[in-house]
């Protein structure tokens, strides 16, 4: 049968929906996705979504590759760490749900999560200088990226509120030494920026490895593009879904839409 935009289009008015039933599915799908990418690192990074309506947030279950995971055995853990429902019997990464239960009790407005150890990702955050916005798709990061020193492992308080602190307004952070981290109203949000930005990663160390004298773009030229994708991103002025809907929906079928 043949894909059309009213497929694809009532997909995406289902993703909508504010249950945690939907939030479960949809979660589940950004974890096949980011294994469908190369973007796992086995057990020890996470992506999350804030329950509605509760201080609460649905995790990956420690000891699972992110293939492995389904709607039903993702878990569900309040802010202070306890779960609250593991239908599956699974136990969660402490220490790697600490940084995503501090920046949703602190950030009302973040409700999705999404943390990489990816290579590019990590390569970036290896350099000493800060992301580079050399192409069309990295100009959308524009006044959007924090950087967050390495110091520890996010075991304790203090290094929370350090984390905080460098991601205040903030729609990604480069971890130094460590990985990415995006953030996101919703999922459909956080899995556009984090897309473009593992992209941005990759591009920057492809042109880094040149060796080639780099062209750089007027800053005005950055801020008017990055503009533009600020726009497009959550609206559409002449379609009734907006781009990143557009482009999770896209990655979704790229895993066959497994969870229907």
């Amino acid at each position: 049968m043949a894909l059309t935009f009213d497929k694809v289009s009532n997909n995406i008015f289902a993703a909508r929906e504010q249950t945690v039933a939907n939030y479960r599915k949809q979660l589940a799908y950004l974890y096949r996705i980011f294994d469908f990418y190369g973007w796992c690192d086995l057990i020890v990074t996470h992506l999350s979504v804030r329950v509605p309506h509760e201080d609460a947030l649905l995790i990956i279950p420690f000891g699972l590759s992110f293939d492995e995971v389904t709607p039903d055995n993702l878990v569900k853990v309040d802010f202070d760490g306890n779960i609250l429902e593991s239908k599956c019997g699974f136990q969660i990464n402490n220490n790697g749900t600490t940084a995503h239960r501090s920046i949703y009790k602190n950030n009302p407005e973040v409700n999705c999560i999404l943390h990489t150890h990816s290579h590019y990702g990590v390569a970036i955050g290896n350099l000493s200088s800060d992301l580079m916005l050399l192409d069309q798709i990295a100009m959308m990061f524009h006044n959007k990226v924090g950087y967050h020193e390495f110091k520890t492992l996010f075991i304790n308080d203090a290094v929370q509120e350090d984390l905080l602190a460098d991601m205040q307004g903030k729609q990604a952070v480069i971890l130094k030494n460590h990985g990415l981290i995006s953030v996101g109203k919703s999922i459909q949000e956080a899995f556009w920026f984090h897309y473009y930005l593992e992209t941005t990663c990759k591009i920057q160390v492809l042109t880094l490895s040149t060796g080639a004298k780099i062209n750089f773009p007027d800053n005005d030229i950055v801020q008017s593009t990055a503009e533009k994708y600020d726009k497009w991103r959550n609206a559409n002025d002449h379609i009734s879904v907006s781009d990143s809907e557009l482009l999770f929906d896209a990655a979704k079928r790229k895993v066959k839409y497994v969870f229907g």
